[in-house]
């Protein structure tokens, strides 16, 4: 299994619009493609940006990174 590697960019590269906030950039560990992992602002939820993610509500990016799928609200401490 490939590690995933995270990538923070600095603060400001992270826009916040009015539906998300939290935003991450992680690197696919099997192309070049770079995907957004952010937060929802209301439903306090996380998404990726991933194909996987979008059709399923699941993906290994948010395994990675420890963050609940399916939709269910979870706060992280992001220092």
């Amino acid at each position: 299994m490939n590690a995933l590697t995270l990538y923070i960019p600095p603060q400001d590269r992270l826009p916040e619009n009015g539906l998300w906030t939290n935003r991450f950039e992680i690197r696919s560990s099997s192309s070049n493609r770079v995907y957004v992992v952010a937060q929802n602002k209301t439903k306090r939820h996380w998404a990726c940006s991933c194909p996987s993610y979008r059709t399923r509500r699941f993906c290994r990016h948010l395994a990675a990174l420890s963050l609940p799928a399916g939709e269910r609200p979870h706060e992280v401490l992001i220092s």
